[in-house]
Formats: structure tokens, sequence, C-alpha cells
């Protein structure tokens, strides 16, 4: 696996080695295009899952403080589509409750008036950080599904994603604009650039449509 001080040499050497950017300034311009390219689709190597023990009591009260690193929910409940480009996904996400692992279903905030004081059913409260329960759920304990955010990169840390994909973050760091304000090169090879970097994103995306069993 290629660290981000390899990256970002390889990234200096496709942009003429642009001195104006401070180190500090490079890697904050990888983290940049890192996030970008790890929360633009449900990758499979971003999926986990986490456990736990309700909070609060009573009904609409009992809820999950999420975890620090959550982006979105994982659908979990349905069959999933083995087909690179899909990027949207209807299949159901629920909380699994209890030892005996029983679904609540997760429904959208703007619905959950209609399911209040009903039991088998969360919404997330985003703005308090939260999963919260329309009823009193039968056990405290939850198991759940999420898509998290990556880790930020250190410059001896390498991407989650294999090596072979690495130059995504090469080409994603030269289209980006405070580059192209300082370097040429970036600026007239512009369309290029975009053009690997979009190309390269089907490759991964490729790539984890064959993680996904059928």
């Amino acid at each position: 696996m290629a660290t981000s001080q390899e990256i970002i040499t390889n990234f200096e050497l496709q942009v003429s080695d642009m001195t104006e950017l401070s180190s500090a300034e490079e890697l904050y311009i990888l983290n940049r295009v890192y996030n970008k390219v790890m929360t633009s689709r449900p990758w499979e190597i971003s999926k986990t899952s986490v456990s736990g023990t309700l909070s609060g009591s009573g009904v609409d009260s009992m809820y999950i403080t999420l975890p620090s690193d959550f982006a979105f929910l994982s659908p979990n409940a349905n069959y999933t589509q083995n087909n690179f480009e899909y990027q949207g996904n209807s299949a159901p996400v629920v909380i699994f409750i209890g030892s005996n692992r029983t679904a609540y279903y997760v429904v959208n905030y703007s619905d959950r008036v209609q399911y209040l004081g009903k039991t088998g059913y969360a919404y997330l409260d985003l703005a308090n950080n939260k999963l919260v329960f329309t009823g009193t759920p039968i056990s405290s304990t939850y198991l759940f599904d999420y898509i998290k955010y990556p880790v930020a990169l250190t410059l001896g840390t390498s991407p989650v994603i294999p090596s072979a994909y690495h130059d995504i973050f090469v080409y994603g760091m030269a289209c980006e604009d405070s580059v192209l304000q300082l370097s040429p090169k970036a600026t007239s090879y512009l369309p290029e650039n975009t053009v690997k970097y979009e190309s390269m994103m089907l490759d991964i995306a490729y790539w984890n449509s064959n993680l996904i069993l059928n």
C-alpha cells in the first residue's frame, strides 16, 4: 500500500513538483480528495456495524447516539444488486434489537409523526446526532450497519482502498482549484486528469461490485 507521502510525491511529479504548497497543504488536499472518493458511494470497504445499549426511556425518548465516524445508514434488510453502475439502493434499513435481532425499520425524519407510539420503527435525528425510536423497543440492546467516514490520512498512513487504485488521488488532487491556481501544467492537463479520475472511479466501482454477493 502506498503511503500518503508516496501519493503526494507522485502528485508533485504530475504537476511539475509544485514547491508553492507546503507539505501540510498537500496533505490537506489529499484528505479532501480522499473524503470525496470514499463518501461518493456506499463502498463495501466503508461498511461497518455497531452494537450497544439504548439510552433514554419511554415513547419517542429511547435513542442511540450515532458513532463519531457515522456518514449514513447502510441498507441491510434486502438483497443488494450486483451492478457497479447502480449508485442508489432502495433496500430497507433496519436496526436489530435484542438477542433475537428483531428488525426495527428506519423511517424518514419527516414521516416520524405518523409512527409515534408505534413499536418497530426509528428515525434519524441528525441535528442531535441520534437515532430515535418512535415506540418503546422490546429490548435495550441494538446492532446496526452504517457507512463510516474514513480516518484522516497522515503522511505515514495509506488509503483503505487497494494500492492499484491510489492514482485516483493523484488525479483528483491535480483537479483541485487550489492546485490549478498555482500550476500551469495542472491547468493545461485538467481535461486529461479529470478523465483519468472519472475512469478510475469506475474501476473502483467495478472492484466494489465484485465484493457484493448475489
